[in-house]
């Protein structure tokens, strides 16, 4: 399981073995990450202690830790007081937060009740926004002024007045640049 703290169900098993074979072992190729189609690599023995294997599809649901709107939100709204710990479906290329980011607000309006993805909130000041930026050389820090910029989800981007765009974590509403 590649989820931490998640609980599998198998929905549906169907194996291919020799006749008699009792299954001891079932592997997964790979991590299981949300619930679907599993192929599984079946060990065992045969009545006689001869070894046999085998494979196995099975219909998997995979149910992990997330957290859950308790009040309707606005865009822009901080989350750290309006989410609680729940569980959920995990289903493929969707995953929801188990764990909120210090700062986070919402990035478009959200129910209460919906789970909390990473595509539903936004670190830091909205792209065009100004924001300090400390530059973090060793013991030496230095703040400048620069604007947001959009950047991936989980990291902070700026433009700096010189033209560069930097991009770093954000830390008490600034965006913290460079090597500790």
């Amino acid at each position: 399981m590649s989820v931490p703290g998640a609980r599998l169900e198998v929905v549906d098993y169907q194996p291919s073995l020799p006749a008699g074979c009792g299954v001891a072992r079932a592997d997964a190729p790979g991590p299981v990450a949300a619930s679907g189609r599993v192929a599984l690599r079946l060990s065992g023995t045969l009545p006689g202690g001869a070894p046999c294997d085998g494979w196995a599809w099975a219909r998997v649901r995979v149910f992990g830790p997330a957290l859950v709107v308790t009040r309707a939100l606005r865009a822009g709204e901080p989350l750290a007081e309006a989410v609680a710990p729940g569980e959920r479906e995990i289903a493929p290329g969707r995953a929801p937060l188990a764990r909120l980011p210090a700062g986070a607000v919402a990035e478009r309006p959200l129910a209460s009740g919906m789970f909390v993805e990473e595509r539903d909130l936004r670190l830091g000041p909205r792209p065009g926004e100004p924001v300090a930026v400390v530059v973090r050389l060793g013991g030496l820090l230095v703040e400048q002024p620069g604007h947001a910029v959009a950047c991936s989800r989980g990291r902070a981007c700026a433009l700096m007045p010189s033209g560069r765009r930097v991009e770093g974590s954000f830390e008490n509403g600034r965006i913290v640049v460079g090597s500790p």
